[in-house]
């Protein structure tokens, strides 16, 4: 049975990821673990970055940032102007029709009117309509994203083939040899037309992009729809085809599907649970690795991705003191110890002495009220995820769950959580392993199991 496809994954989360989106739901770590160059920390930047990578022949839409930037050198030729007259003085020439009404005032203002002074009506284009103002937004907007959330892969692109046709040149002989964000910076830039376009001083409004949809010329339309679809992407006002646009082409890359897995889990888990509260892009800064945070049955609940949790510590330490003068403990922090100094004289890499540490995939935590009726931790679930169907890798996933169930740790207090009768029995601390399709049963009489990605399962606290 071959692995679970991202296509197979993308499709069973897409309506999730969508709903979560437009609540503003946080996923930094799934993001920094797809793009680690880039500084891709909030879901606006994810968006903005989805954007500039739309294209025409890979939706249904009818345009896309690449296939307009594609035709935008040609197709700018066609910018909209109107032509005013505007008065101008000249002394001694004439250029223009002749304004006699105000050539006599301001000869009589001099009080001289032999002077040869005229003042002249003359043509003058102006830029500063509607369509380019609608134009030059969108190019302001692409210009800033390419240019400052893709920064390192424009200055570096090897390694960036998702971005290619932005930061690499065109294969084809008959289009421009330089890249796309090459090409958009020289255009932005250097365009005398685009110069004459005032538009930051100037408010482009919803009305105004709604007019130039109906513009005559399909290069303002086409200009118009973008910049519309990208105030609805900031509103995270899309629907599930986008949302499963944004997670095949912008978080997850080809070699990432573990992650879309992590993400996969955790969306089942908050679905078997009522009024959960997703945490919103305003509510992130303090911990951005929690996802949602809810209260159900007068219990409070928090879980969080690739993350330590509240008040939690996954960490184990030798005391040198509790340690016997000899044997295999003594021998261990000899090594560590020695292994900490020799990193930071010989490689001025700072090393940690502790046994053991880590970072669970999911976890869950549930408090309830004490007897003062302030919350207090009751229990805690942690899930592994192993995107695999190798028995040995399963097997060992298995391990770092027990692990983590049984070294989890109260950070203030250091007291572990479970109890020293009841470690592994699942009292206060309980843990699924995630898993793909296996070709066995893994059915288990006791609380830690294995879940495949065909079985179903209920609350997990």
């Amino acid at each position: 049975m071959p692995k679970t496809s991202s296509q197979a994954l993308l499709a069973d989360i897409a309506d999730d990821f969508h709903t979560y989106l437009r609540k503003g739901v946080r996923f930094d770590r799934v993001i920094d673990t797809a793009h680690p160059d880039l500084d891709v920390d909030d879901i606006e930047t994810l968006l903005r970055i989805h954007f500039v990578l739309t294209d025409a022949g890979d939706t249904d839409e009818s345009v896309g940032v690449l296939d307009f930037m594609r035709t935008l050198e040609d197709r700018i030729r066609q910018m909209k102007t109107t032509v005013s007259a505007t008065s101008v003085e000249q002394r001694g020439e004439i250029r223009g029709r002749i304004d006699w009404p105000e050539t006599t005032k301001r000869r009589a203002r001099a009080g001289r009117f032999d002077e040869p002074l005229f003042v002249c009506r003359q043509p003058e284009e102006r830029y500063d309509v509607d369509e380019n103002l609608v134009l030059k937004r969108l190019l302001r907007l692409v210009h800033e994203i390419v240019h400052t959330d893709l920064q390192p892969a424009v200055e570096n692109p090897d390694g960036y083939e998702w971005l290619s046709e932005w930061v690499k040149p065109a294969d084809d002989a008959s289009r421009s040899p330089e890249s796309a964000a090459a090409r958009l910076n020289r255009i932005y830039e250097r365009n005398i037309y685009l110069q004459r376009i005032e538009e930051a001083d100037k408010d482009v409004t919803d009305r105004t992009i709604e007019s130039v949809k109906r513009s005559r010329s399909a290069f303002y339309r086409d200009a118009a729809i973008l910049l519309d679809r990208y105030r609805r992407l900031m509103n995270q006002e899309l629907d599930s085809d986008e949302a499963r646009d944004i997670l095949a082409h912008t978080v997850i890359a080809p070699e990432e599907t573990e992650t879309l897995f992590e993400l996969y889990w955790i969306f089942r888990i908050l679905d078997a649970y009522d009024a959960v509260e997703y945490r919103v892009l305003t509510h992130w800064r303090n911990d951005p690795s929690t996802v949602a945070t809810w209260e159900q049955d007068g219990s409070r609940f928090v879980i969080s991705h690739d993350a330590t949790g509240e008040s939690l510590t996954f960490r184990e330490s030798l005391d040198p003191d509790a340690v016997e003068p000899d044997g295999y403990l003594f021998r261990l922090n000899q090594v560590l110890t020695r292994w900490k100094s020799l990193s930071q004289d010989l490689l001025d890499y700072s090393a940690s002495d502790s046994l053991w540490g880590g970072r669970p995939d999911i976890l869950l935590q549930r408090y309830d009220r004490d007897e003062t009726g302030e919350f207090e931790l009751a229990h805690v679930f942690v899930g592994e995820v192993k995107y695999t169907q190798n028995i040995g890798y399963v097997a060992t996933g298995l391990r770092e769950l027990l692990e983590y169930m049984a070294f989890v740790k109260r950070s203030q207090s250091g007291a572990y959580v479970e109890a020293p009768e009841d470690v592994l029995n699942s009292v206060s601390v309980r843990g699924l392993l995630f898993t793909d399709d296996l070709d066995q049963e893994t059915q288990s009489p006791d609380e830690i199991e294995i879940v495949q990605y065909s079985d179903s399962f209920g609350q997990v606290l």
